[in-house]
């Protein structure tokens, strides 16, 4: 006996199924798979699907039975798509619902039960007319799979033959152990899809309102962003603006326009009713007034001179030398008044596009004292000279006396 759990309940659903077969239902793993099984199942009375044998598979998982199978419809019905893993509660799409007691009979009982059921949008499911169900009934007796069936033989002659119609609701009347566990599967599919749907709904509007929201954030930055931007003004329309403000705007008067001899400000327009040679004049006696006003110096302004320099009388060269000495030093000594420091002049900034910049001046203390010290010098120069000529003439005199007495 194999120690899989799996195969262990695979070979038990084999014995249950062989030990109280069922003409409305049947079941077997393939030769080659034990967990793929084939099933055969008899559309119920009174619905769209009697008459009809549809055909599927059965996909064990293989932690069978404590996870659900995958359910595989391949004929035609117009409730479950063909070739898809439909959604059911009993199948692998709800493990939550999957009880390990439920086994391959409750499966095959439970997909008669929910062929007439409403598709709710579930995955793999239909909701076709009954008109089309009924056709695809008809026909659904010559379905025939390759796997299940020998040559000549459809999946209708897989169904076992059993005296008094076998076991199972619609077959003998008898409602059969699972069918109240069929009912809570029924009533969990239509609550689970009712939730999936109310979710898929709840999340396609957040989705909507996510996306308005979104789409309205981006248009508020953009007409945020467009506001901010600077305005590119086109070339002619700035032309034309400038042109336009050109023509408007008068010409503003000059400086010398709007000044007078006493620095009052003439009235605008006082040289249109005067005539060409008395503007003329005016200018002229204005810009006259305003050289001759920044010419001036305040007596403040003027370096005071040097004091006199007085050299006392001396016979002899020692004198003169101490006379040069006493002389340069007064000349160093005199107060030196920086041109730079004088208060600004009151008509030079009245009339500050008229400007008659004064003389460069090394220095004015300097300068004195230059003079002093040459003048000084040029005197003790002079009085040495003559000091010599007088004893030279002295001399010429000694000598021509000599030569008379002689």
């Amino acid at each position: 006996m194999s120690k899989s759990p799996s195969l262990r309940r695979i070979k038990a659903d084999i014995r249950e199924l062989s030990i109280d077969p069922s003409d409305r239902y049947h079941a077997a793993p393939l030769e080659h798979d034990m967990f793929e099984w084939h099933f055969t199942i008899r559309g119920a009375d009174g619905t769209d699907f009697a008459g009809g044998i549809y055909h599927g598979r059965i996909l064990l998982p293989p932690e069978y039975p404590f996870k659900p199978p995958n359910i595989v419809f391949l004929t035609p019905s117009g409730r479950f798509e063909t070739g898809v893993k439909v959604c059911l509660s009993f199948s692998a799409h709800h493990p939550e619902l999957w009880q390990p007691a439920w086994g391959i009979r409750l499966i095959l009982e439970a997909l008669i039960s929910f062929l007439p059921t409403p598709a709710d949008g579930a995955i793999g499911a239909l909701d076709w007319t009954s008109e089309e169900r009924k056709k695809l009934a008809r026909e659904s007796s010559k379905f025939r799979c390759s796997a299940c069936c020998a040559a000549g033989e459809t999946c209708g002659d897989l169904l076992p033959r059993v005296a008094g119609g076998g076991g199972g609701e619609g077959a003998g009347g008898t409602r059969t152990k699972f069918q109240e566990e069929i009912e809570k599967l029924k009533m969990l599919q239509f609550q689970n899809h009712a939730i999936e749907i109310e979710g898929e709904n709840m999340g396609a509007n957040a989705k909507d309102r996510g996306v308005e929201v979104v789409e309205e954030e981006e248009e508020e930055e953009a007409e945020n962003e467009r506001e901010s931007a600077p305005r590119v003004v086109p070339e002619e329309e700035r032309s034309s603006t400038n042109a336009k403000t050109e023509t408007e705007t008068p010409p503003s008067p000059t400086p010398q326009d709007w000044k007078t001899e006493e620095g009052k400000a003439s009235v605008p327009g006082l040289e249109e009713e005067e005539g060409e040679e008395d503007r003329l004049r005016h200018r002229q006696g204005s810009a006259a007034d305003d050289v001759r006003r920044n010419s001036t110096v305040r007596s403040a302004d003027v370096p005071q001179a040097a004091p006199s320099v007085v050299l006392p009388a001396a016979s002899d060269t020692g004198s003169s030398e101490e006379a040069v000495a006493v002389a340069v030093a007064a000349a160093v000594e005199a107060p030196a008044v920086d041109v730079d420091d004088r208060a600004p002049d009151d008509a030079a900034i009245a009339n500050d596009w008229v400007v008659v910049e004064r003389p460069f001046l090394v220095s004015d203390a300097l300068l004195n004292g230059l003079i002093g010290f040459f003048s000084v010098v040029v005197i003790a120069l002079l009085r040495q000279a003559q000091t010599l000529m007088d004893e030279l003439y002295s001399l010429g005199g000694e000598s021509v006396g000599g030569d008379a007495e002689g």
